[in-house]
Order: structure tokens, then C-alpha cells, then sequence
């Protein structure tokens, strides 16, 4: 699709125009006219597969790269990812999104700029941390961004990633895993530490978004 945003100028006529036998050094021209002028500011959206997302510090980043080739920055601290990092899983185009906090839809936290971007996804991974207490609080607080943001987003098609699993019990993961569960049955456990739930996962991932 082709937008004219502005029209360009329309030179004059240089003395050469002019020039002929009885006028061989014309010093005659005409103006010409200006093109227009305006600022404007160009946002790039992207539009990809399945969206990444979750609160600050979710591994989300860890879950992209050990999906992907790609190389999103991880830290052991929140807002480590500023900018959405692409990667492809065969074929699925996968962004790691920023994470989200709680009044994003309001603007906290960078959220309208984070929000716009989950808005061209067609999936969600939500990713969410085994250190949180209460993952089914944290699971709310970011589908309530999101809701306030647009209703829209509310029906993309989701799967939760409980990441960081290593951290924790058999009992407290089966616990956790449980309460996300009576939330949606695509609940999957993560680590990155363990190449078989890796794995797993993305078996899971190809068979749902590329059915």
C-alpha cells in the first residue's frame, strides 16, 4: 500500500530553456515551486506470531533464546528488556515483549509502548516466574492491563509457561502448576536448566500455532 503524505516540489525552467540561435546566452529562468513540509512521527508495529509477555523479571527473554537463535539480553533484574528482540521457532516468528506492571494500560512503566506491539500479535505466551508466591495474582495483574488496554487482546489464543522451575520443589511445582491450571489447561513447566521440558514446551508450541 502506497500513502502520499506530502507532494515535492516542481523546479523552474533554467536559462538553457531559453536558449536558441538568436538567444545563444539566455539569462532568463522562472521560479520554481516548494514541495511541502511537515513533521511527522512514524511508530513501527510489529506484527509477529506469538507475543512473549508477563511481568518484569518472568524469563521471558531466557524462554526466546532458548527457543530461538536469538540473543535478548537477560538479567537478574526487572526491565531488562526495553525493545521487543524477535526470534524465529521454526517458522513461528516469536517476540520477547517488555514486561508489564501493574497501570502499563495507564502508561507505567512504558506500557502503552509495550502494549501497542501485543496488540499485532495473534498468540500469547504468558510467562510466569516459579519466585512469585501467587501466580495467579501475577497472571491477573497482566491480563487486567490488558483488558483495560483493549478488550480485544483478551481473546488471543494463550498458554501459560510457569519458568524457573528449578527453583522449587516437586510439591510446591505441582502446587503452583495446579492453581494455574484452573485457569487454562495449557500450563506448561520451564526451565532453561532442563533441555527436556525445553523441548517439551516447544513440541507443545508447534503443535497448537501451527495446526
Amino acid at each position: 500500500e502506497r500513502v502520499m503524505l506530502l507532494r515535492g516540489g516542481r523546479g523552474g525552467l533554467g536559462n538553457e530553456h531559453f536558449k536558441g540561435s538568436t538567444n545563444i546566452r539566455p539569462k532568463e529562468s522562472t521560479p520554481g515551486v516548494p514541495g511541502e513540509e511537515a513533521d511527522f512521527h512514524i511508530e513501527l508495529l510489529l506484527v509477529v506470531d506469538i507475543g512473549i509477555i508477563g511481568l518484569p523479571n518472568a524469563g521471558k527473554s531466557s524462554l526466546l533464546n532458548a527457543l530461538t537463535s536469538a540473543q535478548s539480553r537477560v538479567g537478574d533484574f526487572p526491565f531488562t528488556t526495553l525493545e521487543p528482540a524477535l526470534g524465529n521457532f521454526y517458522g513461528l516468528i516469536l517476540a520477547d515483549i517488555p514486561g508489564l506492571i501493574e497501570g502499563a494500560a495507564k502508561g507505567k512503566g512504558l506500557g502503552h509502548k509495550f502494549l501497542r506491539h501485543i496488540e499485532r500479535t495473534k498468540a500469547l505466551v504468558h510467562c510466569i516466574s516459579s519466585e512469585i508466591d501467587d501466580p495467579v495474582k501475577a497472571y491477573r495483574v497482566v491480563r487486567n492491563e490488558l483488558e483495560l488496554y483493549n478488550k480485544d487482546m483478551m481473546g488471543k489464543s494463550e498458554v501459560i509457561v510457569l519458568t524457573k522451575v528449578d527453583v522449587l520443589t516437586k510439591e510446591e511445582q505441582e502446587r503452583k502448576l495446579n492453581l494455574l491450571k484452573k485457569i487454562t489447561e495449557h500450563v506448561f513447566p520451564i526451565s532453561i536448566l532442563d533441555d527436556k521440558l525445553v523441548k517439551e514446551f516447544g513440541n507443545a508450541l508447534t503443535r497448537k500455532f501451527k495446526s
